[in-house]
């Protein structure tokens, strides 16, 4: 089995959409993938590249029997996925099945996982708007289900295990700097009301007591089904950097503006179908989606991507 086709070499060292890490790690996939397929002992009859996100790159293995998939992380841990997985598939909650996993590098110069390849399509990808809502309600009752389960800390676990972060305003201050980078804040929005989001990341109704497993990065992207007379929801992937914290924080990322109203509606409804949300959640729901919006429009600002409508809902609710 040959390897070399997965090889980049064609990317420039001044190229600042990669870092040294991720040219490193593209420049020898293949002769990455076969050191850790050795290692394993498998024997595929084909290898391709499955797709590159912002953290991982994904490496599809055949078998006469199967597909697997192998997820590489050039520069961050991936404890917060295996949680995520692990957790998920010990509550029978569509995911991939881990098969391995390294967060030595020992082996390779950063963290792999091996899991079980899951077919069909995002539901971004869905066509047809009932398709959409369908597989949003499926998506909202199996958050509902997840965010009941208690996580062993705050934000995610590092490769040893260990919850370096004390308590959830933390989580949230740490959200907070990832997402709005300076200048972005400024020029999206007035000093008011930046001074409102700085204060509501301290507010009282934000605390909370005990975490619970949340996925972190809930969208249409990260939700894999399939289609045919119906739709049915396979999995949930790619978790953000909080698996564990205030579930209410994963709904308002779930219905962003940006997203299709198909999809936001149910979610919303699928969510509320196990059990209804109270008057109390629903407040600290809006508080949720001014940081979210708030968040999401500075960072596409930034990215030069469209930022309008999450602005416009961080207006619209701060005044609600």
């Amino acid at each position: 089995m040959k390897y070399e086709h997965l090889n980049r070499y064609d990317i420039a060292p001044d190229d600042e959409r990669y870092s040294d890490a991720w040219r490193r790690v593209l420049a020898r996939l293949g002769d990455y993938t076969a050191i850790i397929v050795q290692s394993l002992n498998m024997r595929p009859s084909a290898v391709t590249l499955l797709a590159q996100t912002g953290n991982h790159v994904l490496v599809r293995l055949s078998t006469p029997s199967e597909h697997v998939v192998l997820r590489i992380a050039p520069e961050v841990e991936l404890g917060g996925e295996i949680y995520f997985g692990r957790m998920l598939t010990a509550h029978q909650l569509p995911t991939a099945r881990i098969i391995h996993y390294d967060l030595t590098g020992a082996l390779v110069p950063f963290n792999y996982m091996l899991e079980s390849y899951i077919g069909g399509v995002t539901a971004l990808q869905l066509n047809e708007p009932h398709f959409i809502r369908a597989a949003a309600r499926q998506v909202g009752r199996a958050l509902r289900r997840i965010h009941r389960i208690g996580a062993h800390g705050w934000g995610r676990p590092n490769a040893a295990g260990r919850w370096p972060t004390p308590d959830w305003q933390t989580v949230l201050r740490h959200l907070h700097t990832t997402f709005v980078l300076e200048p972005a804040d400024a020029l999206v929005f007035a000093e008011a009301e930046r001074a409102a989001v700085t204060a509501l990341l301290e507010h009282p109704d934000l605390a909370c007591g005990q975490p619970g497993v949340m996925h972190g990065n809930i969208g249409p992207h990260t939700a894999r089904c399939t289609t045919g007379e119906h739709v049915q929801l396979e999995a949930l992937f790619d978790p953000g950097a909080t698996v564990g914290g205030d579930g209410l924080l994963d709904l308002a990322l779930g219905i962003d503006p940006a997203y299709p109203e198909a999809w936001r509606s149910g979610l919303l409804e699928g969510y509320a179908a196990v059990t209804p949300l109270t008057a109390i959640e629903r407040e600290r729901l809006r508080l949720f989606q001014i940081l979210t919006c708030y968040w999401h429009a500075c960072r596409r600002y930034m990215l030069a991507e469209p930022h309008a409508s999450a602005r416009d809902q961080v207006l619209a609710l701060l005044e609600a």
